[in-house]
């Protein structure tokens, strides 16, 4: 799919809304009298690619079972056509929502997915065998208008801000739920709304991140325009009918929360619990300054004609205080401040619990690259096993990887690059029982031999003076870590400077 959009000269930064796959139905079973077994036409996203010289056995990993669910293929992921009770009738032309498969391929998320292409399976409602072959027209049919086809539907998508010099690393929420006027708790909601829509009264949502998660060294890149949280908007909705509900701009505003909550028990009128107490707000639907300060961190607009789109967040300011430890995190609530109290609709936007990974919330920061070098500690004598102490001060090194995880080739810094495996895991048992691993560790791959002197004569049995081998690292690299112990590590020639010096080191001591 991307390369045919670069191919029609069209970007593929872009944030998916609606995608649809098409297939016409052709005869080629006539002679089947067998009952039809009623079921759906399904379609899943395969995880390794696939040509015209594709068999029943190959290439899929355990060959003539054909391909099989969550080996070659997600099985988590896929697309229903609509039910088919009866034979189907020749020339008839099926449709199903792919939107979410698509967005894997086109999201700038940590969830992105290869395209790969699709399977299609026909799953009959009962989970027997299918008793029919359901046929289609292929792209090689002599008429172009019966191809299969797809369309996708999109808005372009855009970082918030230039990462130039830097690079990009994106962190999920740690929680997020939503303030309505009904007294229930929705931490696990699939969306969060904000807004109001009559009987329903107004919403407010509240996002929290945990910052004792990050990297002790990290730095953004630039101090104002380095942090924003995304949030997806899905559009708008109304609640209860209302006798003249109104779409209209609205303003939305993130202020510092202030107050301790739980996503767990968080309502318009409690914060959070302690043991069988309900902690409450300082007034429902939290209070200004009591449980938010009312100084607006970030402010975005959403107009009333607005489809759905990625909505950012500038909280580099907040973000830091947080990082720096001068400010409790507690995170943000996001309210409208324009119209919260007039009638009108809900925006939604997708949650953490949103079963569409990349509709969920997360923070995206622009740091500065991350590192990989020695780094040398402080100067301090060295003792050896058997108790002889260096004769001045030593200088030894480590690697170090600094301002977050090694990145990978093509400077971006993800968790996981496991193909078909789930965001954040670095380490899993493939289908043949082999570790693979994704991480990456800072090693030294040049080091440097040093000959330090050694006092040795508290020593009983030594002799008074000796030399010590220690390694001094030279350079330092990212690697895959199922590698390194394969890796040689490059040795440096003593200089001839170091060698003359060892020779008449040698030369006293034999004295």
């Amino acid at each position: 799919m991307k390369q045919a959009m670069e191919d029609a000269g069209l970007s593929t930064n872009i944030a998916v809304t609606d995608s649809k796959m098409n297939l016409r139905l052709v005869a080629d079973d006539d002679g089947n009298d067998a009952t039809f077994n009623p079921g759906h036409l399904t379609m899943y996203p395969l995880k390794k690619d696939f040509n015209n010289e594709s068999t029943w056995d190959y290439p899929w990993i355990l060959e003539e079972q054909g391909p099989i669910a969550g080996v070659d293929y997600y099985s988590t992921v896929y697309s229903q056509f609509s039910k088919m009770s009866t034979k189907p009738e020749t020339g008839k032309w099926l449709q199903t929502t792919i939107t979410t498969m698509v967005r894997y391929i086109f999201t700038s998320t940590n969830y992105a997915r290869n395209d790969h292409g699709f399977l299609f399976r026909y799953v009959t409602e009962d989970g027997s065998d299918p008793t029919h072959f359901l046929t289609f027209d292929s792209p090689e049919f002599t008429d172009s208008e019966f191809h299969p086809w797809m369309d996708i539907c999109y808005v372009k998508s855009e970082e918030p801000a230039p990462c130039e010099d830097g690079q990009v690393i994106m962190y999920t929420v740690n929680a997020d739920t939503y303030l309505a006027q009904d007294g229930i708790v929705h931490g696990e909601d699939p969306y969060m709304y904000v807004g109001n829509s009559g009987w329903d009264g107004y919403t407010r949502a509240l996002v929290d991140f945990d910052v004792s998660s990050l990297d002790g060294d990290l730095e953004l890149n630039t101090e104002d325009t380095s942090v924003y949280l995304r949030l997806w908007y899905d559009g708008s909705i109304m609640g209860k009918p209302y006798n003249d509900p109104k779409q209209m701009d609205r303003h939305l505003v993130a202020h510092q929360v202030v107050t301790q909550w739980e996503e767990d028990s968080a309502t318009n009128k409690y914060s959070s619990t302690s043991g069988t107490d309900k902690i409450e707000w300082s007034s429902a639907m939290m209070g200004a300054k009591e449980d938010y300060l009312e100084d607006k961190e970030s402010e975005v607009y959403i107009s009333e004609s607005e489809g759905p789109m990625d909505v950012w967040f500038n909280l580099t300011y907040l973000f830091t205080d947080w990082v720096n430890g001068t400010s409790s995190d507690m995170g943000v609530v996001i309210k409208d401040s324009l119209h919260e109290k007039i009638p009108g609709y809900f925006l939604k936007f997708g949650s953490n619990d949103n079963p569409d990974e990349t509709m969920r919330p997360y923070f995206w920061t622009c740091q500065k690259k991350a590192t990989c070098e020695p780094v040398d500690a402080e100067p301090k004598n060295i003792e050896d096993s058997k108790g002889c102490v260096s004769v001045s001060n030593v200088t030894l090194n480590n690697c170090v990887a600094k301002n977050g995880p090694c990145p990978d080739e093509d400077g971006t810094t993800a968790l996981s690059d496991l193909e078909g495996y789930t965001y954040g895991t670095t380490a899993m048992w493939d289908e043949f029982h082999q570790m693979q691993s994704a991480c990456k560790c800072c090693v030294e791959t040049e080091t440097e031999i040093m000959d330090i002197p050694m006092d040795c004569s508290a020593v009983d049995g030594e002799s008074d003076y000796t030399l010590q081998t220690v390694k001094y690292i030279k350079e330092c690299q990212c690697q895959k870590c199922s590698i390194v112990s394969q890796k040689r590590k490059k040795r440096s020639a003593p200089s001839k400077t170091r060698l003359l010096l060892r020779s008449a080191l040698k030369s006293i001591l034999r004295k």
